[in-house]
């Protein structure tokens, strides 16, 4: 077996029958929430202006075979006044090791006075995990010999509730709030989907008519594991120009985009280190694409009535 796949099969996959060290990697990583904020929470599903969608792909570790490889698509938008829906489609690759999910978000938002707003998300899925034991890695290895490939269907669940005023946004959520275990086709537990938590709180601040600042602070705990925490400062000119670092626990990142057009949003985000794997890999490269619906601001002129004071005054 490649030593590559080796690395890989120790960092992903667990002893059996408990939770093994690469709990941070079970969800796909994403540098994209500065620019989709609904990829933090199925609770910000519908508090944007209008209806969007997002697409992205992500390589890590560009360097080593079997990497990490994640793609992801999402829609949310505003159903009626207090009531915002959403959906997601992922997909992860990482060795020998393949996880495909699908979840659909509602979110209901009150509000509680002037620009506060409390908003309670809920998503349910499926998600689909496959473990290509024997046809990925040597038959002389110890792991391919024992093992057959692995192929489960489970539930998945989360929750988050979020809190907003003006430019201010913070959120408690639980992005997998179902710990399932995969077993094989003799019941035995190959490995489990541990719960998680996050936290996180951004706040969109003017500098002038042009420049603005706007940091989030996330941070994810995984059961069992090291706590996990990143810091993205994006720095955003007229709305239409981005530049964002990010300091994370393990590396680092930079990312820049823009908008294009109205309703077009890229992103691009190339993250790096010079410790452990991704200091000996080409450093990790992801891509986002946006859209969202344009929508018509209102009038401030009042709509003519002739049966209105103003406008009988006005025809005299």
């Amino acid at each position: 077996m490649k030593l590559s796949k080796f690395i890989l099969v120790a960092l992903f996959l667990p002893p059996f029958g408990r939770v093994g060290v690469g709990l941070a990697q079970q969800l796909p990583l994403s540098n994209q929430y500065t620019i989709n904020k609904f990829s933090l929470s199925p609770a910000y599903a519908g508090t944007g202006e209008a209806f969007e969608v997002f697409g992205s792909y992500r390589n890590e570790w560009m360097n080593i075979a079997g990497a990490p490889e994640s793609k992801m698509v999402s829609a949310n938008g505003i159903i009626c006044k207090n009531m915002g829906l959403g959906g997601t489609l992922s997909s992860q690759q990482a060795g020998i090791f393949q996880d495909l999910s699908a979840s659909a978000s509602y979110a209901y938002h009150v509000k509680l006075a002037d620009k506060n707003f409390l908003s309670f998300g809920v998503g349910l899925g499926l998600l689909e995990s496959r473990v290509n034991i024997a046809g990925s890695t040597a038959q002389s290895d110890p792991i391919a010999a024992n093992n057959a490939d692995v192929n489960a269907l489970v539930m998945d669940a989360g929750f988050g509730i979020l809190y907003r005023f003006k430019a201010l946004h913070t959120a408690i959520t639980i992005p997998r709030m179902i710990s399932s275990q995969i077993k094989d086709v003799n019941g035995n537990t190959v490995y489990t989907l541990a719960m998680q938590q996050g936290f996180n709180i951004g706040y969109k601040y003017p500098i002038n008519n042009d420049w603005a600042i706007d940091p989030v602070i996330k941070i994810s705990m995984v059961k069992d594991a090291s706590m996990f925490y990143e810091l993205a400062i994006p720095v955003v000119y007229k709305n239409k120009i981005w530049i964002a670092p990010f300091y994370k626990k393990t590396d680092m990142a930079l990312a820049v985009g823009g908008s294009p057009y109205s309703n077009l949003m890229v992103n691009y985000a190339y993250e790096f280190s010079s410790k452990g794997i991704m200091g000996e890999s080409g450093g990790t490269h992801e891509i986002a694409l946006g859209w969202r619906m344009v929508t018509k601001k209102k009038s401030e002129t009042p709509a003519p009535d002739a049966k209105k004071p103003y406008y009988e005054w006005i025809l005299k």
